[in-house]
């Protein structure tokens, strides 16, 4: 086609798409239309609006100006995808642009150019997600006599362990790109809630915690044949020093220096370490503590108890700077609806270093963000109340300088946990933690870093973010690798990814219906 000829070469007819061109630029230069035309309702900003966090409204726009009233907050993008009577079809090829010819005003047609660039994403999201299930999800069969509860990946991400209210354990190895069962066995006498690899310098050994108040540690004897159910020795068999089962467990390792952490459904936090490192058949206590402050839930009450450790070798290096020890624990301990931050000082106690608040119910489950290097800490909390709650936690500066301007004499950090001494004689002489504990006693009062608790820091936390894209209650969620991407699920049965964007919040990135899907 040539210039301005409107003429179709083989048969001297009117073009209909050059005719809609020239009246929508015929349209463009009069005034009135691009008065109407506000900003958000043009192509690059209804696509930059995409990466605003759920509670900031567009540039011009007040919130809940597009739509129907609703307590969840979206950007334009979240919104259009979260409707109930979204289509499941879009045609795309559809132009973008209306007829500007067409009857109505310059305020309705932008308001069809809104809402056809609405469509346009809808359908791109769908398309991602699609392509996304195709080609990274896959179902097999896990072959549980009942409900799998729990689900763990080892360090590599080449092994995983399933648990079940079946009270069996099963190992798959991948190959290729398929699950190969490696071995399955009973290991409680009751439903299995939580599983976790302890790794990768501890060899290949798993933990589980069931209904039946036990704690169990297995470790792979590679000399037994797969699938003969002697596979994995019971090397640890621990109770719960209370009437309630354990709730939730997790591992820290550091070289080859391991401790665990337990919790019980009525809040009792034990931490532990073994007699000599270099075996995990004989474990300590380290410390313990009630999260719940003396005031443990009834039994007929739903409960919300979780533990979960830094799980990088160094803490953030902002709070090294300010005096934190670099071999110090980090655990965060979700306790209801709170979130309660311990580390341990110098002598090797455990202290509270801040409180995270904010869930207005139980709390689910907790993830803390990999990420030393970016100067604070990244913590995630699925709640009962349908939110994602995103928390900083950061190390405020001081002017002071030498281990004196990382201790803080504020009442912030008064809890200290309980670090019970051993009932018996160590095999061998104790090591990191536990070396700690026992140089502790003998220590002058007057230290040299002339304060009673060196290497206690001062901590901030920040609320930055709370997502409420997920309809109904938030069961998980769990940051990558790096720490960059947050991904969750919930009542709703979608599986949500998260990012954090330009303007420092964090705005959903993709969704995939897994009650579609599969």
């Amino acid at each position: 086609m040539d210039g301005g000829n409107t003429h179709n070469a083989r048969d001297g007819e009117l073009d209909p798409i050059q005719l809609g061109l020239d009246a929508v630029n015929h349209r463009l230069v009069r005034p009135s239309f691009l008065k109407n035309l506000s900003p958000s309702r043009l192509p690059s900003q209804a696509a930059s609006d995409s990466s605003l966090s759920p509670g900031e409204a567009p540039h011009g726009e007040a919130r809940g100006s597009f739509g129907p009233p609703s307590h969840h907050r979206h950007s334009h993008l979240n919104l259009a995808v979260s409707f109930d009577d979204s289509p499941d079809e879009v045609d795309l090829t559809s132009p973008l642009i209306l007829d500007p010819c067409a009857d109505g005003d310059s305020t309705n047609i932008g308001q069809r150019i809104q809402q056809q660039l609405e469509l346009g994403f809808v359908g791109a999201r769908k398309a991602y997600a699609k392509m996304a299930s195709d080609r990274n999800f896959q179902t097999f069969s896990h072959g549980h006599q009942d409900l799998v509860l729990a689900v763990d990946f080892n360090y590599f991400g080449t092994r995983m362990v399933t648990a079940s209210s079946d009270h069996r354990l099963k190992v798959w190895d991948k190959k290729d790109d398929s699950w190969t069962l490696v071995e399955s066995w009973k290991a409680h006498d009751a439903e299995i809630v939580d599983v976790k690899w302890n790794g990768p310098f501890m060899g290949e050994v798993v933990g589980s915690i069931g209904e039946d108040g036990r704690f169990k540690l297995w470790q792979e004897d590679v000399t037994e044949v797969p699938m003969s159910g002697r596979r994995f020795k019971l090397v640890t068999n621990l109770g719960s020093q209370t009437s309630a089962p354990f709730m939730s467990l997790d591992f820290k390792n550091i070289m080859q220096e391991t401790w665990l952490a337990l919790i019980t459904r009525d809040g009792r936090l034990s931490v532990y370490e073994p007699v000599d490192q270099s075996s995990l058949n004989e474990w300590s206590l380290l410390a313990e503590h009630w999260v719940c402050q003396g005031n443990p839930p009834e039994r007929q009450e739903e409960v919300g108890f979780k533990v979960v450790f830094h799980k990088e070798k160094l803490p953030c290096w902002t709070a090294i700077m300010a005096g934190l020890d670099r071999k110090s624990l980090s655990l965060a301990v979700a306790a209801m609806k709170n979130v309660l931050i311990f580390r341990t000082d110098k002598a090797k106690r455990f202290y509270l270093v801040a409180e995270l608040k904010g869930a207005r119910q139980i709390i689910r489950d907790l993830a803390w963000a990999n990420g030393s290097m970016r100067g604070y800490d990244v913590l995630a909390t699925a709640s009962k109340d349908g939110a994602i709650r995103i928390y900083e936690l950061s190390t405020p500066r001081s002017d002071k300088s030498g281990s004196t301007a990382g201790t803080s004499s504020t009442s912030t950090i008064t809890d200290t946990v309980s670090s019970p001494q051993p009932s018996r004689p160590r095999k061998n002489a104790p090591s990191g933690i536990g070396a700690g504990l026992a140089g502790a006693s003998k220590a002058p009062d007057n230290s040299h870093d002339h304060d009673q608790h060196p290497g206690r820091i001062k901590q901030v936390v920040k609320l930055v973010d709370e997502l409420t894209n997920h309809h109904g209650a938030v069961w998980r969620v769990a940051f990558s690798q790096m720490g960059d991407l947050l991904v969750s699920t919930g009542d709703d049965a979608s599986i949500r990814t998260w990012k954090k964007a330009v303007n420092g919040h964090w705005a959903e990135y993709a969704e995939i219906d897994a009650a579609r899907d599969y």
